[in-house]
């Protein structure tokens, strides 16, 4: 027994002996959730360098990315939470409960999450959903948006919409995080810095949003566009749909600048209702539905030059039509394995109780196949990586 303990301090002796840099390599390659409850606990040195900014941000690249996916049942007022990650061939959906709120975006390890408080009262906050339940709530809008929820569109096309949209980005510049959301009243975007803002900024609009015209609209809904949550290249660039059939909406998060960034030109008129925009290898991609059987996926290569490329072409040949929904009815939702997986939604018939059917696009293969796993009313998929980063860790 002596000789067992004696041989275990020897170890540690050993291990807490070596160079840090060493360390980081070595620690950088362990699960956060296993750094943060088990690791920082062995040494006051250990804790020390899991605690640093530095250790935070190079472990964050070596853990496996996920989903989050949210059934938000908007009609009943419950939010259901699943995180689904991919090992190998091999799926692991884990349930998360129902009581996170609604995730709106995710930026290094970090969650900006809509929490409605009350009918009155709806906040949104900032979170690492591995650390613990402290969070950041953040201050009312200066343009008094509540962050309301709600359906837009008939069946079978219904979708869950927002009115307004939000995403939590990081300034690799200043080496901060900041809140960015625009309702859709026209009062422009609002940004809050994290650390140094005490209430919102008002970024105004360069020029007005265009408004859909009366025709486009279902005749039961406000004529006003809906905003969506933008899609997030790193946490530093933001890229909105804004109902447009020649452009979308882009922020940089460095210098608060809005821009258009035209479209790709396809050879055709783009119909605003074909096309999808999801992040893929840490760059956009615009995926547009020319017809039934045929998906094509361009990528914006160069931002600031507006530089497109049509990298991938999904095409269903005869007897993977008989397998597959029609391609008009596929959502582009997500990417996975730095854009080699791209994840498509069906949208079939609506029902109040059903099952939604999703779909995986291999391109290296170019294999579609039907996801397994049975999901629910799902309406948000959030990519997501687990990592110790905190909003404070700049600061402290």
């Amino acid at each position: 027994m002596e000789m067992k303990k004696r041989q275990e301090d020897e170890e540690r002796s050993t291990l807490s002996e070596l160079p840090d840099d060493i360390m980081v390599e070595i620690l950088a390659k362990i699960p956060p959730k296993f750094l943060y409850k088990t690791f920082r606990c062995v040494y006051k040195s250990w804790c020390r360098l899991i605690s640093s900014s530095e250790f935070m941000n190079k472990t964050a690249i070596h853990h496996n990315p996920g989903i989050f996916i949210q059934s938000v049942r908007y009609f009943r007022s419950t939010t259901n939470t699943s995180f689904l990650q991919m090992d190998g061939l091999n799926f692991n959906l884990t349930n998360l409960g129902s009581s996170m709120g609604i995730i709106r975006s995710s930026c290094n390890g970090l969650v900006l999450v809509y929490e409605p408080i009350s009918k009155e009262v709806n906040n949104l906050c900032v979170k690492n959903l591995l650390t613990g339940p402290t969070s950041l709530t953040l201050p009312n809008c200066l343009s008094g948006c509540t962050h309301k929820h709600g359906y837009h569109g008939r069946a079978p096309g219904r979708i869950l919409h927002t009115y307004c949209g939000s995403a939590l980005g990081f300034d690799p510049l200043t080496k901060v995080y900041k809140v960015v959301h625009i309702n859709n009243d026209g009062y422009g975007i609002e940004v809050f810095t994290i650390g140094s803002d005490k209430t919102w900024r008002k970024v105004p609009l360069p020029w007005p949003v265009e408004k859909p015209r009366r025709g486009d609209l279902d005749k039961f809904e406000d004529m006003k566009f809906f905003w969506r949550d933008p899609v997030s290249i790193k946490g530093q660039v933001f890229h909105w749909f804004v109902d447009s059939e020649k452009y979308i909406f882009s922020m940089d998060i460095s210098n608060e600048k809005v821009s258009k960034t035209k479209l790709p030109y396809i050879g055709k008129t783009i119909m605003k209702e074909h096309y999808d925009l999801v992040a893929m290898d840490e760059k956009l991609a615009f995926v547009y539905k020319g017809s039934e059987s045929k998906i094509d996926v361009w990528v914006l290569n160069d931002f600031g030059r507006q530089v497109w490329s049509m990298e991938h072409s999904i095409v269903a040949n005869w007897e993977e039509e008989k397998k597959l929904p029609q391609f008009m009815k596929l959502v582009a939702v997500a990417t996975w394995r730095n854009g080699e997986v791209i994840m498509f939604k069906a949208i079939e018939n609506f029902v109040w109780d059903h099952h939604d059917f999703i779909y995986l696009y291999d391109t290296k293969s170019k294999e579609m196949k039907a996801f397994k796993m049975k999901l629910q009313y799902v309406t948000k998929f959030i990519p997501h990586r687990s990592s110790l980063v905190s909003w404070r860790t700049e600061m402290d």
